[in-house]
């Protein structure tokens, strides 16, 4: 992808642990995330600055995995987001105030408030075109106490399609407050 005022050359904060690269395929259908103008999302997981989960999703696999879950999940989560935070507006005053800096995009949980260094579990998601990370709402973190109070709103459906997708993406030690909203 060409360069534009709103997309910088992948941080390694979104790269692999594993690797120490970028994230090269989707994690559940493999494609490859690198051919040109390729759209994916990126979720991590820290907790104590140490990597618990990463996984990237090709915008179709993400698309299939949000649609699974249930319209009640959704709204849910649509409505808490709604309540504490304007997406469009964060966008708007932090690429006047930061422009791609993404170090001040996620320097804070997105709904609360809190500095990532104070708090001992959050999740970093970004949208990326091939080798580039947008900014485009994302990227954004959120803390332990977010996912937390979004899984309590989850369906009982919603929560086993949840459990699912965490087996696909990682197997038997598999997570479980995985977010894909």
């Amino acid at each position: 992808m060409d360069a534009s005022p709103d997309s910088i050359p992948l941080p390694e904060i979104f790269w692999s642990f594993e690797t120490g690269r970028p994230m090269q395929h989707c994690s559940l259908c493999g494609c490859d995330l690198m051919e040109p103008g390729t759209q994916y999302l990126i979720e991590k997981a820290f907790k104590n600055s140490e990597t618990v989960f990463e996984h990237a999703l090709c915008l179709s696999c993400y698309s299939d995995a949000h649609e699974s879950l249930s319209q009640e999940s959704r709204q849910r989560i649509e409505d808490y987001f709604a309540a504490r935070v304007d997406i469009n507006r964060r966008q708007r005053d932090f690429m006047e105030q930061y422009g791609t800096d993404h170090g001040k995009w996620i320097g804070h949980c997105m709904v609360k408030g809190f500095p990532v260094r104070e708090v001992e579990e959050y999740q970093l998601y970004g949208f990326c075109v091939d080798h580039d990370l947008i900014f485009s709402g994302a990227p954004y973190v959120l803390c332990g106490d977010v996912i937390d109070e979004i899984m309590d709103l989850l369906s009982e459906e919603t929560l086993g399609v949840m459990n699912d997708l965490s087996e696909k993406l990682f197997g038997i030690d598999a997570p479980k407050d995985l977010l894909v909203f």
